[in-house]
């Protein structure tokens, strides 16, 4: 029973993998933007809310699924972002310099976690969430065939403070732990201090 219970969530983590193949072989095959690739961001998305939902209801949120899931979700969303460069290719090049520091930011925070504790980390932050919303409708529109600019700005800036508190969080934490809402949290637990969980979130 348990097996079934930790392969729920997990067979959610791996169809969302096996979505990224999926859109980026569509792209390149019709160089096309509209409601299939759309379709596929949003049951990714819904797959990614999901799964951790059904872990920690079955009481199999496991270290382990958490860095399935983190892993899995940069694979995706890489993907759709290789989309919509294959299709938005300017609205990129435009903002070139604040995506690479994305990326440069982006194995900040498991680098540090590997020195500390040997081991890479899955906050899973508020902040991050947040990116991952804004990601979604930024994507959404991008991948729909429209580009709101104001849109994809903000979804820029939110995404370089979720990464900065990856950061802070790895930083301040005493020990390897996942699920810290924010650097504020992971203050506390440097202090030796608890804090309310929402199971919903975290």
């Amino acid at each position: 029973m348990e097996k079934i219970k930790k392969a729920v969530p997990f067979s959610l983590v791996i169809f969302r993998l096996l979505l990224a193949p999926v859109m980026l072989g569509y792209t390149l095959q019709t160089h096309r933007s509209g409601w299939f690739l759309v379709s596929c961001l949003w049951a990714g998305m819904i797959s990614d809310i999901f799964d951790g939902i059904i872990a920690r209801n079955l009481g199999v949120a496991t270290n382990s699924l958490r860095k399935w899931d983190a892993n899995v979700d940069i694979v995706f969303w890489l993907a759709a972002g290789v989309c919509i460069w294959l299709l938005n290719g300017q609205l990129l090049k435009d903002h070139l310099g604040f995506i690479a520091v994305l990326f440069l930011l982006e194995p900040v925070s498991d680098l540090i976690n590997l020195v500390k504790f040997k081991k890479s980390g899955c906050a899973h932050n508020w902040l991050s969430k947040t990116w991952g919303v804004l990601l979604l409708f930024t994507f959404t529109f991008l991948l729909a065939g429209t580009q709101p600019l104001w849109l994809f700005r903000i979804c820029l800036v939110t995404g370089l403070l979720s990464q900065i508190d990856r950061i802070i969080i790895s930083s301040l934490l005493p020990g390897p732990e996942c699920d810290i809402p924010s650097c504020y949290h992971a203050w506390l637990r440097r202090k030796g201090r608890t804090f309310k969980r929402y199971k919903l979130f975290n």
